[in-house]
């Protein structure tokens, strides 16, 4: 019964990852360029130039930019913590920084045209590291109940 239900999850997030690429297969190199630029560009600004403590252990796991290149939602992880409290500081801490970066961001690139950003914690690392746990779990109970068989 659990296998079934590990095959269930695994062959939804399969889909869910086969979804994802076509979607992206579509968008155009220069949303894939300014997303590469733009994960560098604002790691440099949040690590070099902003001292918020709210934002200090903050990384940048992915930027999604719109097909126009007018909005950018950026995905982020805050170092081993999973209290919903301090990532809700930290998206706090971002939300106030982001006219700032969008300076520093313009200014840096020459961009004529910066994207509006959206910061939102990025629940990927978080499943996954969930996922991991349970499918752990489940090969420690098999291989207990192989012991139990075999001392019988």
């Amino acid at each position: 019964m659990v296998d079934w239900q590990i095959g269930q999850l695994v062959d939804w997030q399969i889909g869910q990852l086969a979804d994802w690429r076509i979607i992206n297969m579509s968008s155009s190199k220069r949303s894939e360029q300014l997303e590469k630029y733009l994960k560098i560009e604002i790691n440099k600004v949040i690590y070099r130039e902003i001292n918020d403590p709210r934002i200090k252990f903050v990384t940048i796991t992915k930027i999604q930019v719109s097909s126009d290149l007018k909005y950018a939602k950026i995905f982020v992880s805050i170092f081993n913590d999973n209290d919903e409290g301090r990532q809700k500081l930290a998206l706090e801490g971002l939300e106030h920084a982001t006219k700032f970066i969008r300076g520093k961001i313009g200014k840096d690139l020459k961009l004529r045209f910066i994207p509006e950003i959206t910061f939102k914690i990025d629940k990927d690392i978080e499943y996954q590291y969930k996922l991991q746990k349970i499918i752990s779990e489940i090969h420690k109970k098999q291989s207990d109940t192989k012991k139990d068989k075999n001392n019988e």
